[in-house]
């Protein structure tokens, strides 16, 4: 049984336009409501409790960051919600993830795929290790962006990742985008 628990903290950005300052006013309902999740593993061991009761909503417009000490469930918990986690030797042994009204854990893996990378999406806790070195920034960005775009060309796929790096607050993104991951900072 874990004896560490991760906490959700959300802070809710500030909309870009007075449009989407109107669209937040409108929807009232969560985004992304997570109830009562519990994810256990089976061991040699036994049965071990990775992520036990963990509940939050996430509303339009807000940033969702999940900390707490190594081995709380923070990474687990997401992975199940993603349907990344095995199975087995894991197993949701309770609740829901309901994303725009759909229970995330009994979707079909075919159409979880289609979403994973296009509306939901996890930023893994090790950047280095997450992307190929052999690689361009910009090539692997620009893959995600064109395998959920289906009919995009590659130059569009290249400005709308030169879009994305300025949105997160990369520097030159037009010269960034060309890098390597070794040439990023790992700091």
């Amino acid at each position: 049984r874990s004896t560490s628990w991760a906490t959700v903290c959300g802070t809710r950005s500030t909309p870009h336009s007075d449009e989407s300052a109107h669209n937040l006013e409108l929807v009232a309902e969560p985004i992304l409501q997570i109830r009562d999740l519990t994810v256990e593993f089976s061991t040699e061991d036994g049965i071990v409790r990775a992520v036990s009761g963990v509940s939050y909503d996430l509303m339009p417009g807000e940033v969702l960051g999940i900390v707490g000490e190594s081995g709380s469930g923070k990474s687990v918990s997401m992975l199940t919600v993603l349907g990344l986690t095995p199975m087995p030797p894991g197993r949701i042994a309770a609740g829901e993830a309901n994303y725009k009204g759909t229970d995330l854990l009994k979707m079909p893996k075919k159409q979880l795929r289609e979403l994973r990378g296009g509306e939901v999406s996890m930023i893994f806790q090790d950047p280095m290790t997450s992307l190929n070195p052999v690689f361009t920034i910009g090539d692997q960005i620009s893959e995600a962006v064109l395998t959920h775009n289906a009919g995009m060309k590659e130059a569009k796929a290249k400005e709308r990742t030169i879009e994305l790096l300025r949105s997160v607050g990369v520097p030159f993104p037009e010269r960034r985008v060309d890098q390597y991951p070794h040439e990023f900072s790992g700091g």
